[in-house]
Order: structure tokens, then C-alpha cells, then sequence
């Protein structure tokens, strides 16, 4: 289609089956149902042109006009335009009706379409995790390079910064990104745990407390630190039970400290967590 490679005007059933269901075996497909009338779809099919080519056939675009394919509309059940469909093997798998914002329309395609920028992070992070920091590094500058306006990558290098106990660089990173993307739940669970792990700098590590309880197993203040020494390594299962044991003796230690880094916990896990909900119950039974 001219200057538009990934784009598609459907003219016919079979023109359909060929170029959306079976196209979709080899890479997702999503059809735009559009009306010259429709003013909706006047501000939709620009955005999604431009992603089309912003993606570089990570999807094929197919545009249908409704009022020349009445048949493939009424066989597709579009009641509503624009409509919007994604296959993806030979099936639909996703759709919605109405213009949407930029922003919307791209978390409707990344749940879908393989990203190749979202795996080398992917990749990244996991070298990071196991202690290869200047590996993961050099993955996520060059993909900030090419990706500059990505704020996903800077994110991943805040994360890889934090890992290898760069607090400064970390932070930096972090202040530096726009102010919606710092509510974030990815970017509030950095900053908790940049905090923390500032915070603990200078107290007994793991070996040592867990030697310390031995002597005085009834001290909360100890196994408060150690849970804050378990939230720092994620080791998060450990550092909920290290809390537990607090709670159960006194629920009210310190005016609250134990059920504030509890909480602390369920906000860095987040609350679809299975760890956080079986915390979160035990927590209230002990409360009630």
C-alpha cells in the first residue's frame, strides 16, 4: 500500500481468509472496520498506520470498509464502528470498538504481538539477577540507544543499578523519569526497595542475625532487621514469616513497625501476589 508496507485494503472474502486468517498463522493481523462517515474512524486509522510502521511487521494492519464489505461485516458481527479485530493463529483473539488513545491502542498490541525490545529486558534482567550487572547493563544502553524514548529500558536499568548496589545511578535514573511513569507499580517497587536497601546499609547481614536470634530469639528488633535484610535480597517468603513471628507474639511491636514492613511487603509484591494474599489473610486473622 504505497508508503504503508504493513497495510492491507481487504476486497473480498476470500481476499479476507487469505490475507487476515491465514496470515495470521505467521504473524497477527488487525482489522480496522471503517466508514468514510465515521468520524471515530478518521481519528483511529492514523494511529494505527503509524504503528503499523512503527512495529516493522510485528502485525499487518488490514482495513475493511464497511460499506463496500457489507457481507464480510455482517459475517465478522460488527454492529458498531470503528471495530477492531486481532487474530492471531487463525483466530480472533481480542477486539474492541471506538477510537482510542496512542497509549491505549499499544497496550492492546503488546498483550498480543512478541516484542522483541521487551525480551532482550527480559534478558537483561535475568543476567542481572544472577549477578552478571555489566552484561545487563550493556544490553539496556544499547537498546536505549536505539529505543531512547522507551521508558520500559530505563525502568530495567534503574532495576539492574539497584541489583548490583549502585543506589546512586539508581536514583538517578529514577528521577529522571517522566512523572507518569514514576506512579508506576514497577517504579514504586524500585523505590521501596532503593530505600530500603540505603536504609540497611550498614546493619548485620542475613549470617549474622539469624546468629544473633539464636542467642535471643524473642528479640523483634532483630528479626525486624533481618526481615529488611530478606526484602533487600527478594527473598520475600522469609521475610514475611520473619514478621509473622513478630505479630504473633505482639501485633502492636514498636507502635506498628512490624505491620508497616509487612505492608511494605504487599506493596513492593503487589496485590495479585499469591504471597500477598496468604500474608494479607494471616494478618487479619491475627488483627480480628
Amino acid at each position: 500500500m504505497g508508503d504503508f508496507p504493513f497495510v492491507v485494503e481487504i476486497q473480498d472474502s476470500a481476499h479476507f481468509e487469505q490475507q487476515v486468517v491465514e496470515a495470521s498463522k505467521q504473524q497477527p493481523v488487525l482489522v480496522d472496520f471503517w466508514a468514510d462517515w465515521c468520524q471515530p474512524c478518521k481519528t483511529l486509522i492514523p494511529l494505527l498506520i503509524n504503528l503499523s510502521n512503527e512495529y516493522k511487521g510485528a502485525f499487518i494492519l488490514a482495513k475493511v470498509n464497511a460499506d463496500e464489505q457489507q457481507e464480510l461485516v455482517a459475517a465478522a458481527g460488527v454492529r458498531n464502528l470503528p471495530s477492531v479485530k486481532l487474530f492471531k493463529d487463525g483466530v480472533m483473539v481480542d477486539e474492541f470498538t471506538g477510537a482510542k488513545p496512542e497509549a491505549e491502542l499499544r497496550q492492546f498490541l503488546d498483550a498480543h504481538i512478541d516484542n522483541e525490545t521487551d525480551d532482550k529486558i527480559k534478558e537483561a534482567l535475568s543476567l542481572s539477577a544472577a549477578g552478571e550487572h555489566a552484561q545487563a547493563t550493556e544490553i539496556l544502553k544499547t537498546l536505549n540507544q536505539e529505543d531512547p524514548s522507551n521508558s520500559d529500558i530505563y525502568v530495567a536499568i534503574a532495576q539492574v543499578y539497584l541489583q548490583s548496589k549502585d543506589f546512586e545511578n539508581c536514583e538517578a535514573v529514577l528521577k529522571a523519569l517522566p512523572a507518569n511513569v514514576q506512579i508506576s507499580e514497577a517504579v514504586k517497587k524500585i523505590q521501596n526497595e532503593l530505600n530500603l536497601a540505603k536504609a540497611t546499609i550498614d546493619a548485620p547481614d542475613v549470617s549474622e542475625l539469624l546468629s544473633q536470634l539464636e542467642n535471643d530469639p524473642d528479640n523483634h528488633e532483630l528479626r525486624v532487621q533481618l526481615a529488611n535484610q530478606y526484602i533487600v535480597s527478594q527473598q520475600y517468603q522469609q521475610a514475611l514469616e520473619s514478621i509473622m513471628l513478630i505479630l504473633v507474639k505482639d501485633i502492636n511491636f514498636q507502635e506498628g513497625e512490624a505491620k508497616a514492613t509487612m505492608l511494605k511487603v504487599f506493596e513492593i509484591l503487589g496485590s495479585q501476589e499469591p504471597l500477598t494474599r496468604k500474608y494479607r489473610t494471616k494478618m487479619a486473622t491475627l488483627l480480628h
